[in-house]
């Protein structure tokens, strides 16, 4: 076996991969450890095996993402409670971003080889909601005996927002590997499952990478057409459960949620508050980096981590980490325009529908994964494994686009 052949096989089993290690943990909390360290050598085993056999380009987005990483491990050091903070902090916020010179990388190597593997993600997932319904399995959350979770983790919604981004883009560039009539259902019952769950960041996260696809999508009307098709469905699943769901709304409401939801809204208050006391050293690299529980149980009275992820890396990593986690944003965002505008001449032309849909996807996972930020992400190793490996692969095909249309000619004059 070729190492383009290992590599691909790698990626493209990256993301059912994931979300079964996150429902194994869920169900078997004894092997939680296990899981994890499986997971984490399956990513390691990956991001050294493409260091070592695959060059990484000498490009800035590459120098900062090396950076970072060594940033946060080096900061990890510092904190009181070094394993949190380097295992669950600088390792799981560090990894991700690997994903996207491999998605790039891959990109080059084969088309088209995210689509199953999300779309086998969200069929797992809707799997584990329907039978954890008749078996009353997981947790339930916001309503008794409502609407049980199985194996899935807070973040299998966000998860099922951003494959359906990368359903719809196939959908547009005629690249679905299964049947029309079965993707329809398929993303339909998924969207009643995002609605359902009453998770608002994922929630607004998807409508906000939709809104963001739509304006750069060059097939608007078609886009919109299949958006109302698949809600007109989602809404007749939801009409056919319509009680439990106002009893969910409700409950979503509570008072506990209520006080939940401010105390995101206060962490800020409480970051700058203690910024104000602190030395010029901390406000710049931050002090307890993801540890942050053990300095707001002054502020809330008990050991509460912050939710938002601005919030975790200002206070984790000072003014420094968080200008880099942008800087890193901005780069991807500036990449995606870049390439975008090399390709000025394919306009009017079949390529130029094809760019302009990818660069549409990138952008609106992008938008996608920014909202999402102010509910909480950073924690969610799939997720963001996910999120970076679409972003890099569908960010790769911009960057190879010319050279694998060159190759294709090269091909049928032989």
């Amino acid at each position: 076996m070729t190492k383009d052949k290992l590599l691909m096989i790698w990626v493209s089993t990256l993301p059912v991969f994931n979300i079964l290690m996150d429902i194994g943990m869920n169900f078997l909390p004894e092997l939680k450890t296990i899981f994890g360290l499986v997971r984490i050598c399956f990513l390691i085993g990956l991001i050294l095996f493409f260091l070592s056999n695959f060059k990484l380009e000498n490009i800035f987005q590459n120098q900062l993402i090396i950076f970072f990483s060594l940033y946060l491990i080096g900061i990890s050091i510092l904190s009181s409670n070094t394993e949190i903070s380097f295992i669950d902090g600088a390792i799981k916020t560090s990894i991700p971003f690997f994903m996207i010179p491999i998605g790039i990388a891959v990109s080059k190597l084969k088309s088209n080889l995210l689509i199953k593997p999300f779309i086998w993600v969200i069929i797992i997932l809707l799997i584990n909601y329907l039978i954890s319904q008749f078996y009353k399995l997981g947790v339930s959350i916001y309503e008794k005996d409502s609407f049980y979770t199985g194996g899935a983790t807070a973040s299998a919604p966000i998860i099922i927002a951003l494959g359906l981004l990368v359903i719809f883009h196939a959908f547009n560039q005629k690249k679905l590997p299964y049947s029309k009539i079965m993707i329809t259902i398929i993303v339909s019952a998924a969207l009643f499952v995002i609605v359902f769950s009453l998770k608002r960041g994922a929630i607004l996260a998807l409508i906000s990478g939709v809104i963001i696809y739509l304006f750069n999508t060059g097939q608007r009307i078609q886009t919109f057409g299949r958006f109302i098709v698949v809600g007109l469905l989602m809404v007749f699943l939801l009409n056919n459960n319509i009680e439990t769901f106002y009893k969910r709304f409700e409950s979503r409401t509570t008072e506990r949620n209520d006080l939940q939801n401010e105390g995101r809204f206060k962490e800020i208050f409480y970051i700058v508050e203690e910024f104000q006391s602190s030395s010029p050293i901390k406000v710049l690299f931050g002090t307890e980096p993801f540890n942050s529980d053990v300095v707001m149980v002054k502020y809330f009275g008990r050991k509460r981590r912050l939710h938002v992820d601005y919030n975790i890396l200002i206070h984790g990593t000072g003014i420094v980490g968080l200008m880099i986690y942008f800087l890193l944003y901005y780069n991807l965002f500036r990449t995606a325009i870049r390439h975008k505008k090399r390709f000025a001449s394919f306009k009017n032309s079949i390529y130029g529908l094809y760019l302009k849909e990818n660069y549409a996807l990138v952008t609106s996972v992008l938008i996608l994964s920014l909202i999402m930020g102010f509910s909480g992400g950073l924690q969610f190793i799939s997720y963001r494994i996910m999120l970076f490996l679409t972003i890099g692969y569908y960010l790769g095909d911009l960057i190879h686009f010319k050279s694998k249309l060159m190759e294709k000619s090269t091909i049928r004059t032989e």
